[in-house]
């Protein structure tokens, strides 16, 4: 979490951002970017997301430490890069990091009961697959609740308001694909 929030600062710094142009642009207050920064609270997924859309970088690029490849094609079993995210609910394995010319980016997405996205979210100009590998998950998608089970599909615009919880009692995993890529 330290890691992460030290990650923050230094971007909205090299930015010149002051913590009120970050918390306005993430839709929070100054105070929570503070905390985040010194690794005093967790960010939900969805804020994670809001400060990556603020930077104009990849959620991922929160994650990767400088100068961590990210060029390969193919990553074989054991071989993944897996973001697990700070309140310990979710990890996301990429399944191919480097994403440069590419259109799509595929997620094997793995949510830890009662966990979820912590509200809804959206980013520009694609579209989102999924396959439920395992589990169930709810998809909510504007003002629609999906409740998807094993072998379920779903397939969105990701300009539409969106987020998720597992309110199941097991892992759920989930086959997913942005493009363009986001993460």
């Amino acid at each position: 979490m330290e890691e992460i929030g030290a990650k923050i600062r230094a971007l909205r710094k090299s930015r010149k951002f002051t913590l009120k142009d970050l918390a306005e642009r993430a839709g929070c207050t100054n105070a929570y970017i503070s905390q985040i920064e010194n690794g005093i609270v967790s960010p939900s997924i969805s804020l994670l997301k809001k400060i990556a859309t603020a930077f104009g970088i990849r959620l991922v690029d929160l994650f990767l430490g400088d100068g961590e490849p990210d060029d390969e094609i193919v990553i074989r079993r054991g071989e993944g890069f897996e973001i697990k995210y700070p309140r310990g609910d979710a990890s996301i394995s990429l399944l191919v990091k480097n994403l440069e010319g590419k259109n799509m980016q595929p997620l094997l997405a793995r949510f830890n009961p009662k966990s979820g996205s912590e509200g809804l979210y959206a980013h520009g100009g694609g579209q989102e697959f999924g396959y439920v590998l395992s589990g169930e998950l709810d998809l909510m998608v504007e003002d629609k609740v999906y409740n998807l089970k094993k072998g379920d599909v779903f397939y969105f615009n990701s300009t539409r308001l969106h987020g998720y919880i597992n309110h199941s009692n097991e892992i759920t995993e989930v086959l997913w694909v942005i493009s363009p890529p986001t993460y």
